[in-house]
Order: C-alpha cells, then sequence, then structure tokens
C-alpha cells in the first residue's frame, strides 16, 4: 500500500528519450519531422520558413506579411478564409519570428483534406487586400500608443537597440511612420520570395496517418523551392558602447529594469554548464533573485534571469518591474547576487535542489507528442542534434559547485553588461 506520509524514491533520468519522431522528405525535397499518436484525433501541422526579421528587406515587413496573408487572396476575401476554418472547427495561425515565421494549423483528422486546400492557397495566392492593410496599419498604430503608456515597452525596446544596434534585425524597433512606409508591392514581393511551400520545413503532430502524409505530399509536395536565400544588407551587432540608460517617465508609479549582455550560442562547450548557472540565479522561482528580491526584501512581484537564442546571436538578460522608490536597491541587490556566485561555491542542498528541478523541465518539454515535435523543431531548426539533449542531461547531473563559480567569474562580466531602466527618477 501507498504510504503517503513518505516522499516517493528520486530517480534522475540517464538521457532523453527524444529519438522516437519520424523523418520522411516530400517530392520537392522538403523534410517532415512528425511524432505519431493514435490516441488523439487532432493533428497539428507547422510550416516553418526562413522569413522572419533576419531576411527583411525593410521594417516591420515580416510581421506585415504574417498578419495580412490570411486576410484574403484572387479568389477568397478574408471572411470566407475564416469562415471555412471556423466551418470546421479548425484553427490556423501565422505567427512571426526574429528568423523563421510559421504557418500552424490544428484541425480533426477527418477535416483535414478540407483545410489543407486552404492553407495551400494562402501559401500561394495571398493578395493583400488594401482594405485590409489599412486596417492592420490602423491597429498597428493603435497598439503602439496604448504600449507607449507602459515601462516595460520602453525599457524592452530600449534593451534590444543597445544590445544589438538601432539598424540589427534583433535589435530595431518600429514606430508609427515604419507601418505608413509599407506598401501591398512589397509583401507581395516578399510573400512570394519567402513562402514557397518548396522552401518550408514541416512538423507535425498527432494522429499521422498514410493519409495525412498524402495530404502532405499533395498540397505542399509539388511545388519548387526558390533556391538559396540570402540575407542582403549588413547584420553587424553594434552594442552601445554607454552602459547605463535611463528612460524617464515621470507619470509611471513603477520603473521596468533590463540588465544583460550578449552571450554565447547553444553549440558553445559552456552553454549546458551555463545553463544551470543561469537557473541558481534567476531561472526559476526558487532562484537566488526571486529569494532576495522578492521573498526577503519585497521590492517586486517577480524577477527573472534567462538566455535567449536566435540563430544568428543569443543574449543573457535580468528581467523585473518594480516600485519607482526601491528601484535602485534592487539594481544593487541584482548585482550582489552576482558576486555571491562569483565568490563563494553553491551549498551542496542548494544545487540538488536546482538539478532536480532542471530535469524535471527536461521530463516535461518531452512528455507528450505536442510537446515533443516542439523540441524536434528546436533542434532541426537550430542545427542541432540529438546528441545535444544527452549533453544537457549530462551537464545538469556531473556539474561541480566550483566550475558554477568558474561560470559566473567568466560570464557575469560587469565590463559588458548593458543595464536599461524605464521609470520616474
Amino acid at each position: 500500500m501507498m504510504k503517503r506520509t513518505q516522499a516517493p524514491e528520486l530517480n534522475l533520468i540517464d538521457r532523453l528519450d527524444i529519438n522516437n519522431f519520424k523523418k520522411t522528405s516530400l517530392s520537392n525535397g522538403v523534410e517532415v519531422y512528425y511524432v505519431n499518436s493514435a490516441e488523439e484525433d487532432l493533428i497539428r501541422i507547422e510550416l516553418r520558413f526562413r522569413a522572419g526579421r533576419w531576411y527583411e528587406p525593410k521594417h516591420a515587413i515580416s510581421r506585415a506579411v504574417c498578419n495580412l496573408m490570411r486576410k484574403g487572396t484572387s479568389t477568397k476575401t478574408a471572411k470566407q478564409i475564416a469562415d471555412i476554418i471556423e466551418f470546421y472547427g479548425a484553427h490556423l495561425d501565422v505567427q512571426s519570428g526574429q528568423d523563421y515565421t510559421s504557418m500552424m494549423l490544428f484541425c480533426l483528422s477527418k477535416h483535414l483534406d478540407k483545410i489543407m486546400p486552404v492553407a495551400e492557397e494562402i501559401l500561394l495566392d495571398a493578395a493583400f487586400p488594401q482594405d485590409e492593410m489599412d486596417l492592420f496599419v490602423q491597429k498597428q498604430k493603435q497598439k503602439l500608443r496604448i504600449n507607449a503608456q507602459n515601462t516595460d515597452f520602453h525599457a524592452n525596446r530600449k534593451f534590444n537597440v543597445v544590445l544589438f544596434g538601432a539598424n540589427h534585425p534583433y535589435g530595431y524597433h518600429v514606430d508609427e511612420s515604419t507601418y505608413d512606409a509599407i506598401s501591398n508591392d512589397q509583401l507581395m514581393v516578399f510573400h512570394k520570395k519567402h513562402y514557397s511551400p518548396g522552401d518550408a520545413t514541416i512538423f507535425m503532430a498527432g494522429n499521422i496517418t498514410a493519409e495525412t502524409l498524402q495530404l502532405i505530399e499533395k498540397h505542399f509536395g509539388t511545388h519548387h523551392p526558390n533556391g538559396k536565400i540570402i540575407a542582403a544588407t549588413d547584420k553587424s551587432i553594434y552594442t552601445d558602447s554607454t552602459h547605463k540608460h535611463f528612460i524617464d517617465k515621470d507619470d509611471s508609479v513603477q520603473s521596468s529594469v533590463r540588465i544583460g549582455t550578449i552571450s554565447i550560442p547553444k553549440t558553445h562547450p559552456d552553454f549546458a554548464e551555463l545553463n544551470v548557472l543561469n537557473t541558481a540565479f534567476g531561472g526559476y522561482f526558487g532562484s537566488r533573485l526571486m529569494t532576495n528580491i522578492r521573498e526577503d526584501k519585497g521590492y517586486t512581484y517577480g524577477i527573472y534571469s534567462s538566455i535567449t537564442h536566435y540563430v544568428h546571436s543569443s543574449y543573457f538578460s535580468v528581467e523585473t518591474e518594480v516600485g519607482n522608490e526601491v528601484c535602485a536597491s534592487a539594481i544593487t541587490e541584482i548585482y550582489k547576487e552576482m558576486d555571491a556566485l562569483k565568490s563563494t561555491p553553491i551549498d551542496e542542498e542548494e544545487l540538488t535542489i536546482i538539478k532536480n528541478y532542471m530535469m524535471g523541465g527536461l521530463l516535461r518539454a518531452t512528455d507528450g507528442p505536442y510537446n515533443r515535435i516542439n523540441v524536434v523543431k528546436n533542434m532541426v531548426m537550430s542545427n542541432l542534434t540529438t546528441s545535444y539533449f544527452d549533453g544537457l542531461v549530462h551537464a545538469v547531473k556531473t556539474v561541480s559547485a566550483e566550475r558554477l563559480m568558474e561560470l559566473a567569474n567568466q560570464y557575469f562580466d560587469y565590463e559588458t553588461m548593458q543595464e536599461v531602466v524605464c521609470g520616474k527618477k
């Protein structure tokens, strides 16, 4: 009989089981990765394209195309497309990103043959009607005006600029004139160049049958790729030489704080162990930052650190919102926690908690077909192999407190840190 007063025995994993996905190719060479789960009738299909900010000839083109490509073709209006999707209980979304964009389709298996032609038509025949463009521009401007009231909006924009530069794809920000300068012709050209089904990488999860694969071949396997896509403009990173930046917002009651620096990619030999250090510092609810600045000092509801990865760069950041009157003290405590990790090894009890937390996170990330295909997608789009995850598990299990202190001294480098605050002085 189960003893409910006694904690179950703890068993740490040796490796992540993510090899149970399949890979195939369509006639045009498009790679298809899928995780089959016959238990559910739902299918998720995602087509990824090299059409993010990195490939833009002009600012905001990528986002505009993603928002407008579902808003009409030469034969269907936006309402007709939406009505078809709704009638079959499906969901179709197009999302923009820094490097890639994605068309995501959810539907029941039995309706896939009705939805796939619509998805194909959007990819091949998006018309970008002028009235929909006008509505999009109007909404984006309104969103900018609303966001401008918030300190985190200004802090995030400034942080990206000082890390990467005002014209870098990862750094630039838009204003109302950016949207005014976009034309229908520019969207049509970008869409035609970047959204051929022949240039997609496809990820699927759910009830994947032979009929599903035949439908994928029928609608996405016959289109020729556009060829090698090259980002033509200068993509050099220009990190600001000034390290402290303040944006005065006199009517604010809180300050948004962003501290960080350009970091190492996932492929760097130190990355897996640095991830453990980040978790200890600010990567989970029991972290040093959360324990000190939220639980002990009461300066904030939440404070986190993270390492964000794009294809062409990565960055480390600390993010929080605090009251104006305690902003300076909160920043002082952030640097104190960095200093503590540089000077004193993490004790064994804390390190064990962090390792157990990270192992649980890795297991949760691969639990179920939809989570697993996300892991596969991130692996493929980052040019990694399954051995990368074995390295993650090994690093979490074996990294020592002394090694983490060594990494803290190497990567918590104040000479490279950018500090951005938006609030009231």
